[in-house]
């Protein structure tokens, strides 16, 4: 199989260099790198260049002549690729030299695999370096548990995604089927639309094996927020205002089933998953404050108005 890797840059001159070292020293070369650069000011240009000029067979570097940001920027990599596979890649992290051979391996033998998506490390100046603390420690049950038909989609869509692009390989027959983007709201960013699509159709495989480093720093689009202060051996607590957003996401869940032409059934099932959540809430509770909860819940907070 042909490999691709689909890599956006702007403004990553501190850590471009090594996730580039990291990619072309795969035991599985990758076949060709799509670099495609969104303006940067500082000296990623001159270094992408660089690596160019050292690999002109296998790198490819494009300047993006107007800022497209974040989404139209990967969109613009993907349709470049040509490869069987393309594989997401950011500008910040770093790949373990077996990626592309496990991930490859799997779409030789998944025929009906459209997606996968692999465990990932935290690394950088926010994580502790003496605990390992994966991507996947921020949700439960693991997604590596998410084994049964519409499992994913589920996951995904009713609590939000939890495979972030770099951990993604996309079969290119089914990535140029859906492109160019649906871009249906601000949420759904390429790689979660692509994730949904796929997912639909029970055709994303979840790879439990970490093969990549997620580096967390101040700088990056997406997860310095969440993992900066993350601590994966503390239990949340479900509280009410847990429920209030569980409550308030199927608005979302219906706009962006009928948007991407999802299973009309996922609706009727976020309505079943957010009454379950209700009564798991209330379950514990003494007798007279869960009736009162339950009035408030009605009448006050009128929290069910979102479901209809």
């Amino acid at each position: 199989m042909k490999i691709s890797v689909a890599l956006c840059t702007y403004n990553g001159e501190k850590y471009i260099a090594e996730q580039l070292e990291s990619i072309l020293s795969q035991t599985k070369s990758v076949n060709e790198i799509i670099i495609c650069d969104d303006g940067s000011a500082d000296d990623t240009v001159k270094i992408i260049s660089h690596y160019g000029n050292q690999f002109p067979d296998i790198i490819k570097v494009y300047q993006n002549p107007e800022n497209l940001g974040y989404v139209g920027n990967f969109e613009k990599a993907m349709n470049l690729c040509t490869g069987d596979l393309v594989l997401l890649c950011d500008q910040d992290d770093r790949w373990f030299t077996n990626k592309t051979a496990v991930i490859a391996e799997i779409f030789e033998k998944q025929s009906d695999i459209d997606i996968v998506c692999h465990n990932i490390k935290l690394f950088g100046e926010a994580i502790n370096p003496s605990e390992e603390i994966t991507y996947w420690d921020l949700d439960t049950p693991s997604p590596s548990t998410l084994t049964q038909p519409q499992d994913i989609i589920k996951r995904i869509l009713y609590q939000g995604n939890v495979f972030p692009g770099m951990s993604m390989a996309i079969r290119n027959t089914f990535l140029k089927k859906h492109l160019p983007l649906k871009k249906i709201n601000p949420v759904i960013i390429h790689d979660y639309e692509l994730l949904l699509l796929a997912a639909d159709k029970n055709a994303v495989w979840t790879e439990d094996q970490i093969l990549g480093e997620y580096r967390i720093h101040p700088k990056q689009s997406i997860g310095y927020k969440t993992f900066s202060h993350f601590n994966p051996s503390e239990k949340p607590i479900f509280t009410r205002e847990n429920l209030f957003t569980i409550f308030q996401r199927h608005p979302f869940v219906k706009k962006t089933i009928k948007g991407l032409s999802l299973h009309t059934d996922l609706e009727k099932g976020h309505t079943i998953y957010c009454l379950e959540q209700y009564k798991n809430y209330i379950k514990n509770m003494p007798f007279f404050k869960r009736m009162i909860t339950k009035l408030k819940m009605k009448y006050y907070f009128h929290i069910f108005d979102y479901l209809k």
